[in-house]
């Protein structure tokens, strides 16, 4: 395994420098957090990454279109409980309003320098009267309290932990940091984006390969992640970059750019997964990795059929070693395996020899397996050398109870 060339920090948002941040609740949901606020002390260089889903909500359309229009970002608005999503024209006009609200309450002379999301039911408008007086509150509060975890706690719905990593690396004589928060736990497969993530860095880096950079990360992290197999019409990535921390501009081909995208692909990959771990209803985090593809393209087309089977998810839940509902799923993939050709590993004990039941071990064994909080599924197709992995969890009970009255 190579050596890791950075620090995981504790602190989450709040150890990077030149950002402030704070999530409270300004009445959206009873007495949970529902509105918070990123700033940096300066307009950031930034970048985006949004979903792939058609229907895009009103906070997609204005902050995709103020990052094309400027490039930087100043604050960040978020709300949950409301995704401001199949609301028309009015949607739109009461997310150009959250921003121009942002801009005049926190003194930033261009509305465009805000970048709005939103998350919850979709068909509802933003109320408007209490996100105004949430950012007023949030105004008087920063930055003498902020915290990190109040924000990330405050993006949440139906999560049920704040997800949030740090990490930092020296270049040029000074500490880069780089933090993150994300949430979702369903509606997930993001296809570009996870349902909403900010990452926030005091490094300096150009615009365009600052973007280059997230899209490489995301592809590595968030698009290697299923619950549903459902792509949400609010999935949102941002970074932020303000430059506060001194160090040099990290040039592309340059060590520090090196380290940095190390240590961003390190941050997205661990938020990835635990949006599998939180799935809604998860009582397992499962890995799937195919190997042995022609080429990444069949060996990603595998592991997201297998990953999203209803029959494979629920055989976990029950910890049943039924290992045929796996072959089944890949048989239907769309890719031409060879059935007889075909390995399977679970936490390292075999299933699945040459597409057949493996001889050496138990019943009892493979179900003693299956009973691990943590699975790590490995199919060996023996077609190629290409592989690919994907993060999900199984499907349970409470998934369906969950998502049977959400609204």
């Amino acid at each position: 395994m190579k050596e890791r060339r950075f620090e995981i920090l504790e602190g989450g948002l709040d150890a990077v420098q030149g950002f402030s941040s704070l999530g409270i609740c300004c009445g959206i949901k009873k007495e949970r957090n529902d509105l918070a606020v990123i700033l940096s002390e300066v307009p950031a260089v930034a970048a985006g990454v949004f979903t792939q889903n058609l229907v895009k909500a009103a906070p997609v359309l204005v902050t995709s279109t103020h990052l094309r229009e400027t490039g930087r970002v100043q604050l960040i608005i978020v709300n949950s409980g409301v995704a401001n999503a199949c609301t028309g024209k009015k949607g739109q006009q009461d997310a150009l309003e959250v921003a121009q609200m942002g801009a005049s309450y926190f003194s930033i002379g261009d509305p465009r320098l805000v970048a709005v999301a939103s998350t919850g039911v979709i068909g509802e408008f933003l109320p408007l009267e209490k996100i105004e007086k949430g950012l007023l509150t949030l105004r008087e509060l920063l930055p003498g309290r902020k915290s990190g975890k109040e924000t990330a706690r405050a993006i949440m719905t139906t999560d049920t932990f704040p997800k949030e990593r740090t990490v930092a690396f020296s270049w040029g004589g000074e500490t880069i940091h780089l933090a993150g928060i994300a949430k979702g736990s369903g509606m997930i497969r993001p296809r570009l984006a996870t349902m909403l993530s900010f990452l926030i860095t005091d490094a300096m880096v150009e615009r365009d390969d600052l973007q280059q950079l997230l899209r490489e990360a995301v592809d590595a992290s968030f698009n290697r992640v299923t619950v549903d197999g459902d792509t949400s019409t609010n999935d949102t990535v941002l970074l932020l970059a303000n430059g506060k921390s001194g160090a040099p501009l990290l040039r592309k081909g340059s060590e520090g750019f090196e380290l940095f995208r190390e240590a961003l692909f390190f941050v997205c990959q661990e938020l990835a997964k635990d949006l599998a771990r939180d799935g809604e209803g998860a009582t397992k985090f499962i890995e799937i990795i195919v190997k042995g593809a022609r080429n990444q393209r069949e060996a990603e087309q595998c592991a997201f059929t297998v990953a999203e089977s209803p029959l494979v998810k629920t055989a976990f839940f029950g910890e049943d070693p039924n290992w045929g509902r796996i072959m089944a799923a890949l048989g239907r993939s769309g890719v031409e395996i060879q059935p007889e050709q075909i390995d399977i590993t679970i936490n390292g004990v075999q299933f699945v020899e040459k597409g057949m039941k493996a001889g050496l071990s138990t019943r009892q064994v493979l179900q003693e397996t299956m009973k691990s909080k943590e699975l790590q599924v490995a199919i060996d197709l023996h077609l190629g050398e290409a592989m690919f992995n994907v993060w999900t969890c199984d499907l349970s009970f409470d998934y369906v109870k969950i998502n049977s009255h959400y609204s």
